[in-house]
């Protein structure tokens, strides 16, 4: 394995990952790990790693994701913000993850929805949803629909061990899947909820990887575990 790399494992079970039960009811959850040396310093995604995800992911769907935003002020309904979309989530009812999963959450959550990988790389440096806590999630919609139309309630939910059969039962126009961090944030979980989404997702991260010069890998389950540790 090159030094740089990324790898997947297409079929995951175990409860290390931090991903609720594995294998999902609906859909299919895949893992993608990375290694990257030096090893990064601080907690999170590594540059060069995030960018690998920001691309692949943006290629093939429009991603949504918590986001802070100054300026345009976010409104209930989808506004424009450069060439992304924003919109405020107000707050609903009691969610009992909250003050768990994300330490320093507003009551409200500003949704960022966008096709620019340039934006999408922010959802790994949220410090308001951090994605090394795994307070981060990101929804993954075909590329040419509207963002999602979802509620604060739901998306919080997103957050709990129950994701992936909470993400298969959304009634959203053109939604595909879903991205979140697994266990401390050293490892993506993504849910597609179709073959051919998660096939182009693959492609697309072998891809971005291959352009980026970092190896690509599929591997098994105690692989990707060896791979991820060492």
């Amino acid at each position: 394995m090159n030094a740089n790399a990324l790898f997947a494992c297409l079929d995951p079970r175990k409860a290390i990952w931090q991903l609720g039960p594995l294998p999902a009811a609906v859909g299919r959850v895949m893992l993608v790990g990375w290694q990257v040396t030096p090893p990064p310093r601080d907690a999170g995604v590594p540059a060069v790693i995030a960018a690998v995800l920001a691309r692949a992911l943006t290629s093939v769907a429009r991603v949504t994701f918590a986001g802070t935003v100054a300026d345009p002020p976010a409104t209930a309904s989808w506004t424009p913000c450069g060439a992304d979309l924003i919109r405020v989530l107000d707050a609903g009812g009691y969610l009992e993850r909250i003050g768990r999963a994300i330490k320093s959450a507003s009551s409200a959550v500003t949704l960022v929805s966008t096709r620019s990988p340039e934006t999408a790389i922010r959802l790994f440096e949220e410090p308001n949803y951090p994605w090394w806590l795994q307070g981060q999630v990101a929804l993954l919609s075909e590329p040419d629909a509207p963002p999602p139309d979802i509620d604060r309630q739901r998306f919080l939910a997103l957050l709990g061990d129950d994701w992936a059969a909470r993400a298969a039962a959304l009634a959203v126009t053109g939604f595909r899947g879903i991205l979140r961090p697994g266990v401390d944030g050293d490892l993506a979980g993504i849910l597609s909820l179709s073959e051919e989404s998660e096939r182009e997702l693959l492609t697309a991260l072998e891809r971005a990887a291959g352009q980026a010069g970092l190896d690509w890998m599929p591997l098994t389950e105690d692989a990707f575990a060896t791979a991820l540790s060492s």
